[in-house]
């Protein structure tokens, strides 16, 4: 049989070291050793996958693949087969169990047709349809080999787009009438039991369709002749589209050294199966909960996991795994956030002293080296290198929205001992704008004697008409009281507000820049007649006036050294090494 050639037999190996720092990190929390009982392994496991110390989750996404199975035709659930496509289109609405419980955890959650029997109409539901449910398993096979190869590939393929996107987290669910038939089925030949010691009630099916449903398999297995060492074909004799796109999913995941968070039985059982396929694939899944079908219990056994909710849930379609999220959330912010004894300079009661002779690592953590994919860290370094001062503007305005973000990106500067002395005037009013042109235009006049002939030519041809050129000008204002005189820092470095003020308009220029947004800073003016214009109180400094509108051209240098005012500096010229002069040579 054709087989995934992406999927290695064996996956990576998680991180040791970043396990071990883990562990050390976990007994310095000042808690009592061994105190977060289950918690803990889950976070050593998260450091060993992502290979950190402090293990994070910041993007994840739900995936829940649907299809429905011939068998369902033979009474095995209590529900009609046309379910599935509707469920399907319930959860694309948002109205589904899973879709509320998605939303209030802030999860994407998306639902994927494989092998819906009816046509999925909804435009929220990604239609990668492998067949129209699969054939009846009491009869022969349910798919052919190019269709659970196909399958396969559905499910690996979109999880390594969702991580290339920078998704690090995957909560898998599943939807499907009579999946817990076929998964029952599969997990007979897996764990080498008998149906009978398997099979479930399902959605809740009476005694006599349980009896039914246990002989249907039986008849199923007695039908397909499978060898129970071969994973990829026992799904494609008693599986399901749907199970083979999770089985996709899983592998995928865990090739890239992503965590995947199963749901219920039909998920345990793809994992399984994804675990025979390649070895070390349980190393990286986290069991949401455990369900009452009594095939889930040997099915997590198998996979050596410990499911963090036992509620009885029997639903499907990710909601116990996503039940389970705000647990996980929890637990990596109890490791990043909880102080160390050590921080807290507390005496550590269960401190235990290696030995000299053993190589420790200078610190306890790891720097976070990949919270950004490689596109969005381009991105990044993009807005920064073309940041420009601009003095040509449009008059068009700006959208509230966008300013508003503009602004929100200030607000977000770092500021030293958390002061955030900033404050921002809006100045739309034309008047206002002509004033302080004016103002500015004066103080160019005069600043222009202090240069030499060329340097005053080029000064007196600088631009200040922006400020009534562009629909808006923004004045940033510094307030040195903001916090107190104690606050950190300023007892001895009495201008680090102004060092914060300054941060939160890099910000904002950097955030215009993303926008298409230009921004023109105008550094020209009397600080007491803008206080007076303005009605600024005395003890608060107009740090900047910055205008800010749209532009026919951002140019690709920097103006001042299109016309020769200045060029960059060498960088390594002004970077030293543990004294002033001691140059160091930086490798690119």
């Amino acid at each position: 049989m054709r087989r995934l050639t992406a999927c290695p037999p064996t996956m990576p190996p998680l991180d040791a070291v970043a396990i071990d720092r883990a562990r050390e990190r976990l007994d310095d929390l000042t808690k009592p050793l061994g105190s977060l009982g289950g918690l803990e392994p889950l976070i050593v496991r998260l450091a060993g996958i992502q290979g950190r110390v402090i293990p994070q989750v910041t993007r994840p996404i739900a995936l829940i693949f649907a299809a429905d199975h011939g068998v369902a035709t033979k009474g095995v659930s209590a529900y009609d087969v046309d379910v599935t496509e509707q469920m399907a289109v319930n959860i694309a609405m948002g109205s589904a169990v899973s879709s509320v419980m998605a939303r209030q955890s802030g999860i994407p959650l998306t639902v994927v047709d494989v092998g819906v029997r009816r046509t999925v109409r909804h435009p929220d539901v990604l239609v990668h349809k492998v067949m129209r449910g699969t054939r009846n398993i009491t009869e022969g096979p349910a798919m052919t080999e190019a269709e659970v190869t196909h399958a396969l590939t559905v499910g690996w393929d979109l999880v390594a787009a969702a991580i290339q996107d920078g998704h690090d987290l995957l909560v898998l669910g599943e939807l499907g009438i009579a999946n817990t038939t076929a998964a029952a089925a599969m997990a007979s030949l897996l764990l080498n039991r008998t149906p009978r010691d398997l099979v479930g009630h399902g959605t809740g099916i009476s005694d006599n369709q349980w009896n039914q449903k246990v002989a249907m398999i039986e008849t199923a297995l007695s039908v397909n002749s499978v060898d129970p060492a071969d994973p990829q074909e026992i799904v494609r004799h008693v599986g399901g589209c749907e199970i083979a796109a999770l089985v996709g999913a899983i592998l995928s995941a865990a090739k890239h050294r992503v965590p995947v968070v199963l749901d219920g039985v039909t998920t345990g059982v793809a994992a399984l199966t994804a675990s025979r396929i390649s070895t070390g694939t349980n190393a990286y899944l986290i069991a949401g909960h455990m369900s009452p079908e009594p095939a889930h219990a040997p099915i997590l056994e198998a996979l050596g996991l410990s499911p963090l909710l036992s509620l009885q849930l029997r639903l499907g379609e990710a909601s116990g795994a996503l039940l389970a999220m705000p647990i996980i959330r929890q637990a990596l912010a109890v490791m990043a956030e909880t102080a160390t004894f050590s921080d807290a300079r507390v005496s550590n009661p269960h401190r235990v002293d290696q030995p000299t002779t053993q190589e420790r690592p200078e610190f306890l953590d790891e720097p976070v080296k990949d919270r950004f994919s490689d596109n969005e860290r381009e991105a990044v370094y993009k807005v920064i290198r073309s940041r420009r001062d601009i003095r040509v503007f449009l008059p068009d305005p700006v959208p509230d929205a966008v300013l508003a973000r503009i602004l929100e990106a200030g607000h977000m500067g770092p500021s030293v001992g958390y002061m955030q002395p900033w404050n921002f005037i809006l100045i739309r009013d034309l008047a206002i704008r002509q004033r302080l042109q004016r103002m500015v235009e004066q103080e160019r006049v005069a600043a222009a004697d202090h240069y030499n002939d060329r340097k005053r030519d080029y000064y007196l041809r600088l631009k200040v008409e922006g400020l009534v050129d562009a629909p808006l000008t923004l004045c940033v204002t510094n307030d040195p009281t903001r916090g107190g005189p104690h606050v950190l820092g300023r007892n001895t470095i009495p201008e680090t507000d102004l060092m914060s003020t300054a941060c939160a308009i890099e910000n904002m220029w950097l955030a215009a820049r993303a926008e298409g947004v230009a921004i023109g800073w105008v550094s020209m003016y009397q600080k007491s007649a803008i206080r007076e214009l303005l009605g600024i109180p005395e003890h608060i400094d107009p740090a900047a006036l910055l205008t800010i509108g749209y532009t026919p051209h951002f140019p690709e240098i920097p103006v001042l050294d299109r016309v020769g005012w200045g060029q960059r500096l060498d960088l390594n010229r002004l970077v030293f090494t543990d004294s002033w002069g001691n140059e160091a040579r930086l490798s690119k």
